[in-house]
């Protein structure tokens, strides 16, 4: 990448900007994920999907298309700071690792940057992750009114107060952190395998190699966070239970009552329920929205942080 180096907040604004475009485009598959981690053996109010399709065919006839759209608003309201701090970070701890060229920081370096990243933005973001899980697992039938966001928020902190909000904390570090490990390590190890030809490559190129390395990022992430993505989207549906009519929410409530549970807790509890597949539902979901959905993320990225450097004088 040419130019002089772009300002510290381009990372920031650049990641911001492509995970916008990222969840206009994904929304849906998030929203299949969530549900899926919410079924299994004991849930009664479990969907049973048996697969990714099969869970979009079901949520939009029983909800209507806004039904795949659940928790959009504050989808967004977790993608922009939580990419923009996740790159921002990243950034910062790998310059302190690494002193050459941060895109051609070894594997290992790289990997406990993006580590440290995640865990830092996951302190950020576990209420609006919060809020989104609750509204997401959230019903509704396609005549009746869906809650918005502010009473979402409004009804967990007068029935849990602001604690509430962090419900989930642990498993939302440990997730952040075991994706951001894979996520930037196998992004600029692919695209130095991908780009070590003679030459520098055209601008066509350059979006391809970026494309395809994001989305090798994207599976990676996707296959080391799951377990505990299932594990904090249970951990933190209940903090939902004061929502009028948030059947999911409170029956999962009812459950950390009579028996509050760890992160370690939690996994181990769905292994001896459903098996040590527990751990991967809404897998495939979840790869399908990751893998497409970091490639476009790292492709815009790396063009606007590229604009960035263009324009710094």
């Amino acid at each position: 990448m040419g130019g002089t180096a772009p300002p510290y907040y381009a990372p920031f604004l650049s990641a911001a900007a492509a995970a916008t475009i990222e969840l206009s485009i994904m929304q849906p598959l998030d929203v299949v994920k969530t549900r899926m981690h919410l079924q299994g053996a004991g849930v009664r109010t479990g969907d049973n999907f048996q697969g990714t399709i099969g869970a979009i065919r079901g949520i939009h006839s029983a909800e209507g298309l806004a039904g795949l759209w659940r928790g959009f608003a504050p989808g967004l309201c977790v993608v922009i700071p939580r990419r923009g701090f996740k790159f921002l970070f990243y950034d910062a701890f790998v310059s302190l690792l690494w002193r050459g060229e941060k895109g051609k920081a070894p594997f290992l370096p790289s990997m406990i940057a993006g580590g440290m990243a995640g865990a830092s933005e996951a302190c950020i973001i576990t209420p609006l992750e919060c809020i989104k899980i609750a509204m997401q697992s959230e019903k509704a039938s396609g005549a009746s009114a869906s809650t918005g966001m502010l009473a979402f928020a409004s009804a967990m902190v007068r029935s849990g107060g602001v604690s509430c909000l962090y419900a989930g904390l642990t498993a939302t570090m440990a997730k952040h952190t075991a994706h951001s490990c894979f996520y930037f390590a196998s992004f600029h190890q692919g695209k130095q395998l991908l780009n070590s030809g003679d030459g520098q490559p055209s601008r066509i190129q350059r979006v391809a190699i970026d494309l395809s390395a994001g989305f090798i990022a994207g599976c990676a992430a996707a296959t080391a966070n799951n377990p505990f993505d299932v594990a904090k989207t249970r951990l933190q549906v209940g903090a939902a239970s004061g929502v009028s009519k948030h059947a999911v929410a409170q029956e999962f409530a009812a459950a950390s009552s009579s028996r509050p549970r760890s992160t370690a807790g939690m996994m181990m509890d769905l292994i001896r329920a459903d098996g040590p597949q527990a751990l991967y539902k809404g897998y495939v979901a979840k790869v399908a929205r990751l893998g497409p959905g970091s490639a476009i993320i790292f492709a815009v990225y790396e063009q606007l942080m590229g604009m960035f450097s263009s324009a710094t004088p």
